[in-house]
């Protein structure tokens, strides 16, 4: 045993898996082998029933679990199998090259974690999870516990129960679906996830590395001819240098172009989006030619072109414009799977990538392995150029993640009704915005105003000093709120109120998805700036603008909303 575990050594990396660690885990497990005849559950239940004592049950979960692997005929449980597992038990990231060793390692961390933990996803990304949980569900049935499936065509309800079970299998991009649908849950109920506890990841470079950017996203097709039509409508007027520049197959509108169209030049969602379709429009009349770079066959547009120019392609021919397809929500792997406490996994390739594990999943990889794969050094130049590598990439990412979790919040506290009263304070951050905006413009502030709610003020009471304003604008719009609340009684008020929140919420994050994508390939920074540095800080104004115009929406429907 201590020779095998020497042996193991060699190839690993600087951890505290020291020999003398490992070889003490081995003996421990192998210590109580005299299991043939205890009552597994029985044993696992007095494990939880120990949880605040303090004491460190790794081993002894192990040894059960090795026990109830024996009884369900899997197959005998290497020494490897068991140093990987506990080596996930101590929150690292083991590099095990036998497919099979790493789902027997996987199975056996789960066991150990669900003895303290309610939520422990075991996530497949380079075979099938079924095949798993197929194999390792007669093992944990000796435990006591209860594994369950996720599949693609799991309905709600199925889904809701899998979630309820200790061990969950799943693969990796049904979990990511399952956390953006329940973001866009209208009720609670409707929720299928629980917890995100444990996350065991058997392929965990290439869910989080390869697949880390490819996101899972929840859409539905929507039917817009008239934004194709109308952007199509302005491309005879627009002329080649002085209103947009063609480069390779992408239109750019100058400031002339923005001028001519009646767009302005700032960073906000609805401008944005229109500007990205008159720019298809563009790409579709001058990059794009009938019959060589596509055909019209049957009143479709046949060819091997982008969606958004397809449907500028169909408007350019004058045929029927197909729908397109919208993003409701969306999350990246590596943004879902970092939001568990506690984050491990297995993969034959981890070392060459444990600098970027390190980066993303916060995790230490150890080599279980006799062949002759190393790591480089950790401060090798190999090892500093992959951590900048993803360090630039999470700089990217990062920003749109932070705005999702913020609106996900957001919607997820209004949807549990944990946000308080949050209607008169909106309110009054709504109508300073407006005094702020059009202020000493009297006539121009009282048409917002009225658009808004119901005011009582005249144009004369619009004028004076600002702050005499904002105060008069301040009592007025919530006298106006007290009256709006009177008239639909308490109860239907404040369901009202957060109805109208969420779909704003939702539609006006949809259309800041789009305008963030084509804020990172519209938006050239000039020579001197760092495109990070540029691309941060036009995404913060859209978000700014994004936050506000849901302020204002709401406060707009929920004054003007007819709910007879």
């Amino acid at each position: 045993m201590e020779r095998w575990c020497r042996r193991w050594f060699h190839t690993a990396m600087a951890t505290d898996w020291t020999p003398d660690r490992c070889a003490r885990v081995m003996a421990g497990v192998e210590e109580q082998d005299e299991l043939t005849h205890v009552d597994l559950p029985a044993a696992m239940s007095g494990l939880r029933r120990r949880l605040g004592s303090g004491t460190d049950m790794t081993v002894e979960a192990l040894a059960l679990a090795r026990e109830a692997a024996v009884r369900a005929s899997l197959g005998p449980v290497r020494p490897a199998h068991l140093t990987a597992a506990a080596v996930l038990c101590d929150g690292c990231v083991a590099d095990v090259k036998d497919a099979a060793g790493r789902s027997m390692a996987a199975a056996l961390a789960a066991c150990v974690y669900a003895v303290r933990h309610s939520d422990v996803h075991v996530v497949t990304g380079l075979q099938p999870a079924d095949r798993d949980f197929e194999r390792f569900t007669p093992m944990y049935d000796r435990l006591g516990l209860r594994a369950a499936l996720l599949a693609d065509r799991s309905t709600p309800e199925e889904r809701k129960e899998a979630y309820g079970a200790d061990v969950l299998y799943s693969p990796a991009y049904e979990l990511c679906y399952d956390y953006v649908r329940d973001h866009l849950a209208w009720q609670v109920d409707e929720y299928v996830q629980r917890g995100r506890q444990v996350a065991i990841l058997d392929g965990i470079d290439d869910i989080l590395i390869q697949h880390g950017r490819s996101p899972a996203v929840v859409s539905r097709t929507e039917s817009r001819p008239d934004q194709y039509r109308d952007s199509r409508e302005h491309v005879p007027y627009l002329r080649p240098g002085e209103h947009f520049h063609v480069s390779g197959r992408q239109a750019r509108l100058t400031p002339r172009g923005l001028d001519h169209l009646g767009l302005d030049h700032g960073v906000h969602p609805l401008t944005l989006i229109r500007r990205r379709r008159v720019e298809e429009a563009l790409v579709a009349a001058h990059c794009y030619h009938v019959n060589r770079d596509y055909t019209v066959r049957k009143g479709a547009v046949v060819g091997d072109v982008p969606a958004g120019i397809r449907h500028a392609l169909e408007a350019k021919e004058g045929l029927e414009i197909t729908d397109e397809t919208q993003t409701l929500g969306e999350t990246l792997p590596w943004d879902y799977y970092r939001t568990y406490d506690t984050l491990v996994g297995l993969s034959p390739t981890a070392g060459p990538h444990a600098s970027m594990l390190d980066a993303l999943a916060g995790a230490t990889v150890v080599m279980i392995t006799h062949d002759d794969d190393v790591l480089p050094a950790p401060d090798g130049p190999t090892a500093r150029s992959a951590r900048q590598w993803i360090a630039d990439l999470l700089e990217f990412t990062e920003v749109r993640r932070m705005q999702r979790d913020t609106i996900y919040a957001r919607r997820r506290a209004a949807l549990h009704g944990e946000d308080g009263d949050w209607v008169p304070g909106t309110l009054d951050s709504v109508v300073d915005r407006y005094v702020a905006m059009f202020h000493p413009d009297a006539h121009g502030l009282h048409r917002h105003l009225h658009d808004l709610y119901p005011t009582r003020l005249t144009e004369d009471d619009l004028t004076g000093e600002r702050e005499q304003v904002i105060e008069r604008v301040r009592t007025d719009a919530q006298a106006a709120l007290r009256r709006r609340r009177h008239d639909l009684g308490e109860d239907l008020a404040a369901e009202v109120a957060r109805r109208v929140w969420i779909s704003v919420t939702d539609r006006a994050w949809r259309e800041h998805l789009i305008a963030l994508e084509y804020l990172s390939v519209g938006f050239v920074p000039e020579p001197s700036q760092d495109p990070r540095a540029h691309y941060k800080d036009l995404a913060a104004r859209l978000f700014y603008d994004t936050v506000e115009r849901i302020r204002e929406d709401s406060m707009g429907f929920l004054f003007n909303l007819d709910v007879t």
